[in-house]
């Protein structure tokens, strides 16, 4: 079956209703943080700045200018309107959307076209981090290359991925083990990739929620549309249905489990 790709509109749809599940999510948390600044809330826990036109360069810019003007055109208001609706979660939602509405629209397009991240990706949709000196162990990062179609659809594509990792990590760092942290680790259908050590290895979950993907991947769907199951799951009990859980294997045994995998077709 052919799947569609994501329609500029519906881009424009998705970024929306991330933003307004992220101010629900920031008020509902300074409410049960009382102690957290908001505007710290806002930068490192929710993910507003990189959608708006605030942000002069790709979708995930190496550094941020708090300061500059164009951020604080919104960030001023936005904390005002905090302000004024401490109490008011709705009415916080409502109107600090209204006040970034139209920065992430003017951003759309350009966000939309932006297929930058991916660029870094060595292995189809894994990222393994570089180092300088060899390394006994490699981080890597999982995104979608294959959007529309989920990294799940085809079962050997993973498998594929990952051995292709692991050929990297040990020929240019001489690795012998690949770990990451990320929401995945609570999926079932990422978690039936990997042999009982990685699920042995696995941590508690990380609940200090930050700003990135390893948290807020969870609410995008394949086609790269707004998740809104996860979206209705967060408002109706207040946190993530997936949190983060860090996990490591040894590439020796994670190639023989694939391999094994691959011969029994």
């Amino acid at each position: 079956m052919t799947v569609q790709p994501k329609t500029l509109e519906e881009h424009r749809d998705y970024l929306h209703e991330v933003v307004k599940l992220k101010l629900f999510f920031m008020h509902d948390w300074l409410a049960r943080h009382p102690d957290e600044a908001p505007v710290d809330v806002l930068r490192q826990r929710v993910d507003i700045y990189r959608k708006t036109d605030a942000n002069p360069g790709m979708l995930n810019p190496p550094s941020i200018d708090w300061n500059a003007e164009a951020w604080q055109a919104l960030e001023r208001p936005l904390l005002e309107c905090y302000a004024r609706y401490r109490d008011d979660g709705e009415a916080f939602e409502r109107e600090g959307f209204g006040i970034l509405r139209l920065s992430l629209d003017a951003r759309c397009e350009r966000d939309f076209l932006d297929d930058s991240p991916l660029k870094a990706y060595q292995c189809g949709s894994l990222r393994y981090n570089v180092y300088k000196e060899p390394t006994a162990r490699v981080g890597f990062h999982i995104a979608n290359a294959v959007c529309p179609r989920s990294i799940f659809d085809n079962p050997h594509y993973l498998p594929a991925c990952f051995l292709a990792l692991m050929e990297h990590a040990e020929a240019l760092y001489g690795a012998v083990e690949i770990d990451t942290g990320t929401w995945l680790n609570e999926n079932p259908k990422w978690l039936a990739i990997f042999p009982q050590e990685w699920h042995d290895n696995l941590s508690p979950r990380m609940e200090d929620v930050q700003w990135h993907y390893g948290f807020w991947g969870q609410f995008i769907t394949g086609r790269g549309t707004f998740n809104r199951k996860m979206g209705e799951y967060l408002r109706r009990n207040r946190r993530l249905h997936y949190y983060p859980r860090r996990s490591f294997v040894a590439i020796a045994t994670f190639r023989r489990h694939l391999l094994e995998r691959f011969r029994q077709g």
